[in-house]
């Protein structure tokens, strides 16, 4: 299991790198750090329940550096981690600094909802980007007011298959289709 956080200043943050792995070795074990002009990415493996969010703006507070955090889902392999996140610092590129402070993959998709297209696809729906049995399931669930009875019947499977089917989906990408928001993104991205 791999994960990783981008953390991003408006201007070089390279002088903050021992205060940042300091702060943030704190909370999640780092495997891996590479240090750029305005960016510091830091790889490490375990799940955690801190606020990155919080942590960012208390950083950002205490040193008067504008800052923000990209964090990562999970990833099975280290390979599709290092894809993943040679595409997350192109899509950064293409976000106003100040527009978030907080980003994941719900925020990448939310900022780019009217440019998608296939490599956006592939990187946030991960192994599910090409599953037609998949992308039926989330629409015909979604369609049915999020009502798993319905959406079962209407799919022909069991109700347990089909919460199966939402829970890995959500494992694999991390939108969960129970909530709102998560929803309302991947039914406009596969509809």
């Amino acid at each position: 299991m791999y994960r990783y956080l981008i953390i991003e200043g408006k201007k070089s943050i390279e002088d903050q790198l021992n205060l940042l792995i300091s702060i943030f070795s704190e909370f999640i074990q780092i495997k891996h750090t590479e240090c750029l002009d305005k960016q510091i990415i830091f790889e490490y493996e375990q799940e955690t329940d801190v606020s990155f969010l919080d942590v960012i703006l208390n950083i950002s507070a205490d040193t008067y550096h504008d800052l923000r955090i990209y964090v990562s889902h999970v990833f099975d392999q280290k390979s599709e981690m290092l894809k993943h996140q040679a595409f997350i610092m192109s899509k950064l590129l293409l976000i106003p600094f100040n527009k978030y402070t907080y980003l994941d993959d719900k925020t990448i998709l939310k900022a780019h909802l009217d440019a998608l297209n296939d490599e956006i696809k592939h990187f946030i729906l991960k192994k599910y980007a090409n599953d037609l049995i998949m992308h039926e399931t989330i629409k015909v669930y979604l369609e049915s007011n999020q009502n798993m009875v319905i959406a079962a019947k209407k799919l022909y499977v069991h109700r347990n298959t089909l919460i199966q089917r939402i829970d890995k989906f959500h494992q694999v990408t991390g939108f969960d289709l129970k909530n709102f928001y998560d929803a309302f993104l991947i039914y406009h991205f596969i509809k």
